[in-house]
């Protein structure tokens, strides 16, 4: 069966600097997406449902159709987890059809050498597969290389050190001053997130920004 190929879309920047808010506009549309959640945000999101156990997960991808599915991961190891998280990523795509894959904070997982077990497969054979990945880590230099070399566009939102700015910038082909420019703005009632998207294939660069209403 032919179908489309998807993305593998690294997103890099400090906390809290719209990282997971552009990845939430950016899927607005879709209607699968497996998301591993260590912090349980995707599971509040509108439409998702929260899944804190191997089992429920596992039959949960056992099922074709629409579903959000944000995985809480109640277990002990963490990185077990995310093993058997990304391989019911694969499991789901490659059985089911098109989704897409969310994994937050993958430095948490991961170590800068190629990525791991399950994880590792889902970057190599996903895309092929109709998935796509969104990776997302505060500090790429100590997440694993197999999504950074893998990956088709780059994300790059503030970052909180000059270090994580000269390695996304090697990485990418955006100028430091760029990268190095992007700060999050706050007023008394809005907050604004700048990002710089980078396309692999065209070598394309594009800014563009994110603006909250801050609750009252």
């Amino acid at each position: 069966m032919q179908t489309e190929d998807g993305r593998l879309v690294v997103v890099s920047g400090a906390s809290r600097n719209g990282k997971s808010a552009y990845v939430v506009k950016d899927v607005r549309k879709v209607k699968r997406i497996i998301a591993w959640d260590p912090e349980d945000q995707w599971s509040k999101q509108p439409g998702f449902r929260r899944i804190t156990t191997r089992k429920e997960l596992f039959e949960a991808v056992q099922k074709g159709g629409a579903a959000k599915l944000a995985y809480v991961a109640s277990g002990t190891n963490i990185k077990q987890e995310f093993d058997f998280w990304a391989g019911c990523a694969l499991f789901w795509g490659r059985y089911f059809g098109a989704c897409v894959a969310i994994g937050e904070e993958v430095a948490d997982v991961t170590t800068p050498s190629k990525a791991p077990g399950n994880w590792g497969m889902l970057l190599r054979r996903g895309l092929k597969r109709g998935i796509t990945i969104y990776a997302l880590s505060q500090r790429w230099a100590e997440a694993d290389k197999t999504a950074i070399g893998n990956a088709t566009e780059f994300v790059c939102c503030a970052f909180s050190n000059d270090d994580d700015v000269v390695y996304m910038a090697r990485k990418t082909r955006i100028p430091v001053d760029q990268l190095a420019a992007l700060r999050k703005v706050e007023t008394a009632t809005t907050i604004t997130c700048p990002f710089i998207r980078y396309e692999v294939s065209t070598s394309k660069i594009e800014h563009g920004k994110l603006s909250f209403t801050k609750k009252r």
